[in-house]
């Protein structure tokens, strides 16, 4: 299935139980799979109904949901395109600045919406989002990953979620599960290799990490030692402690991230990129993943490359071997 039908699970189980979850999407409720079933329209003579059609008006739209978060008794979610969310972002901020807890269910992330092209596919706008202060972005890449944006996103009511969801089906990983995805990243192809063995790691989000499983696979079976890790949440994981982050990544061994979006962000987790640094194009989604570099060969053929790179180079950086400076200084009287 793809993550935002598991979107569409998560809303339906959550709405029966919590009577306060209320939104609705931008006029893309059939594509963003949002509506809520237990419940009708918010109408004038529907007032009991907890599905609010926005209309075609993104910042309108969270600015409503500000308002719903700071009356107060309401749990606002709203939805639309990834890439729409742009027309949202003054919105989004106000929602993080103010420790609002809206939920944004933000679908077709990535160049995988295929045909509509490039004015519908993210490029920069995870990137975008990551940078603000106090909000969550999670990418989910199953149905375990999905559940556990939507327990965070719940149980963060002084921090916005963005969910992004693709449009199209995605396997399921077998060694998933929310308790592991709660700690943003973890190790899913490879968590029996010793360190000291393991030759390259390939972290990705959402839709990439079938391809980033299948590239470990493949490698391992020519003869490479290769750990695969799912990252559904950087600031999840970055919340960890040092310890449980190095478990994961240590930093000292060759990683590869791969991610359908801007590879800006990336380098503090990863010595080389697979990304996007251009904006899109107009064909089915198979084939923008291959034109840019999201299927399994070429994670393979770049997995590879970054393992003979240091190879001859003699020496990997360790990404973990930096200081992490408070630079907040002293106090203001006003």
């Amino acid at each position: 299935l793809a993550t935002r039908q598991y979107s569409r699970d998560c809303i339906g189980a959550i709405a029966p139980i919590v009577p306060e979850l209320m939104g609705g999407s931008a006029d893309l409720t059939p594509s963003n799979l949002t509506s809520i079933a237990c419940s009708g329209d918010f109408q004038k003579d529907t007032p009991e109904g907890r599905y609010l059609r926005f209309g075609v008006r993104e910042h309108g739209m969270a600015a409503i949901c500000n308002g719903l978060f700071a009356y107060g008794g309401i749990r606002p979610f709203c939805a639309t395109f990834l890439n729409f969310a742009g027309y949202a972002l003054g919105s989004i901020r106000v929602s993080a600045l103010s420790k609002f807890g809206v939920v944004y269910v933000m679908t077709h992330d990535s160049i995988g919406l295929g045909e509509d092209g490039p004015t519908h596919q993210p490029v920069e706008m995870i990137e975008s989002l990551r940078s603000m202060p106090n909000i969550n972005v999670f990418r989910p890449a199953d149905s375990n990953e999905m559940s556990m944006a939507y327990k965070i996103a719940l149980e963060s009511p002084e921090t916005p979620s963005v969910i992004c969801c693709s449009r199209s089906g995605l396997p399921a990983i077998e060694t998933s599960s929310v308790e592991k995805a709660c700690k943003g990243a973890y190790t899913v192809v490879g968590e029996d290799i010793s360190f000291a063995a393991t030759d390259l790691i390939i972290i990705g989000t959402g839709s990439e990490v079938g391809a980033c499983i299948d590239a470990a696979k493949k490698l391992s079976d020519a003869g490479l030692k290769v750990r695969a890790v799912s990252m559904p949440c950087h600031e999840l994981f970055l919340a960890q402690s040092i310890d449980y982050q190095k478990s994961v990544l240590p930093g000292n061994i060759p990683t590869l991230s791969v991610e359908a979006s801007a590879e800006h962000g990336w380098h503090r987790f990863s010595h080389a990129q697979i990304g996007m640094t251009r904006f899109g194009m107009s064909a089915p989604g198979k084939e923008l993943f291959e034109k840019f570099g999201f299927s399994t060969e070429n994670v393979v053929e770049k997995g590879q490359a970054l393992v003979d790179f240091y190879k001859e180079a003699g020496n990997v950086p360790d990404l973990m071997c930096r200081p992490i400076f408070n630079n907040i200084q002293g106090t203001l009287e006003h």
